[in-house]
């Protein structure tokens, strides 16, 4: 089976290891060339098992549709993690173009479909594998499987359980093909369901006006990539773990009410978090504990919402 695989990300190099290991060597590993996701890994294994690496500026341009369909002739498109669509013509260069997305559709389609499900607080998400088509992420549905969101859970932990399921999939594929045996093909629900866009820089921000439950969410699904973000004084802080207090106390929303050692205290729309693990202005991690010798911090100083 000759497998053409296009990504960038965590998903994609497991998913090669995988092709690897079931002895399906991909003809050619296509990835963005301006993408620094996981690169580095995917080129090492690539140069490891002799594997063509391809990084078009764009992969619809004739040059590269003509090596696609004169040099690799790929039995097997498969795209993980891909943010370019593939034109029909590209799609058309196999006899099977498949698409893993880490959601179970038809459910968080899009670009970022790792913040949102955690951001809104849902208790599970997923993974599916679809049949490639014009728009993203609406093609025919071959497998799902749900994967829990557990209380605590960041993204970063989510991801690890994603990618396992998706590798775990793509063998489920992979020994479907290989036997000559058909795909399930089943058309996704029509419907007005929640999307997965590119979050905006406000989204990265903390409202303290929000619920505590709204913040702790926002944080989790921020970590570990950027954090959430906040401002104090001055300075930009991104915060990657918070938890729920009991502390009871009226104030406005972002004060700092109390200062504990794990970390302050500050007021929600419904209540208080304690601020455990960020970073201030720099690139090391902070406890609660050091942010408040570092910074000096005082019962009454205010954490500022975004103000874009």
């Amino acid at each position: 089976m000759k497998v053409l695989l296009f990504g960038i990300t965590q998903f994609a190099t497991r998913g090669l290891k995988r092709l690897i290991q079931l002895n399906h060597i991909p003809v050619g590993m296509v990835v963005m060339p301006h993408s620094t996701q996981d690169i580095d890994n995917i080129r090492l294994i690539c140069q490891d098992y002799k594997i063509p690496v391809y990084a078009p500026a764009s992969v619809n341009t004739p040059e590269f549709l003509s090596i696609v369909q004169n040099d690799l002739k790929p039995d097997l498109i498969l795209t993980y993690t891909f943010s370019e669509r593939l034109s029909m013509a590209l799609i058309g260069s196999a006899p099977f173009a498949v698409n893993m997305h880490p959601s179970y559709l038809p459910y968080y389609r899009g670009n970022n479909p790792y913040f949102w499900p955690i951001a809104n607080g849902e208790t599970s998400t997923g993974v599916s594998y679809h049949f490639l088509s014009e728009y993203f992420d609406e093609g025919d549905l071959i497998f799902q499987q749900h994967v829990p969101i557990h209380p605590g859970d960041t993204s970063g932990l989510v991801i690890h359980h994603q990618e396992i399921v998706a590798a775990d999939l793509l063998e489920k594929l992979m020994n479907l093909l290989t036997a000559g045996l058909p795909l399930p093909r089943n058309p996704q629900p029509q419907g007005d369901f929640v999307k997965a866009p590119k979050p905006t820089l406000q989204d990265y921000f903390i409202q303290w006006q929000w619920p505590s439950e709204k913040i702790i969410n926002r944080i989790r699904a921020l970590n570990p990539f950027t954090g959430a973000y906040t401002q104090y004084k001055n300075t930009v802080l991104a915060i990657y773990q918070a938890s729920p207090s009991s502390y009871g106390l009226h104030s406005e929303p972002g004060t700092i009410v109390s200062l504990s050692p794990e970390g302050p205290l500050v007021k929600t729309g419904n209540g208080v978090v304690i601020l455990k693990i960020l970073t201030a202005g720099k690139k090391y991690l902070l406890s609660g504990s050091d942010f408040i010798e570092q910074e000096h911090l005082q019962v009454g100083d205010k954490l500022i919402s975004w103000e874009g």
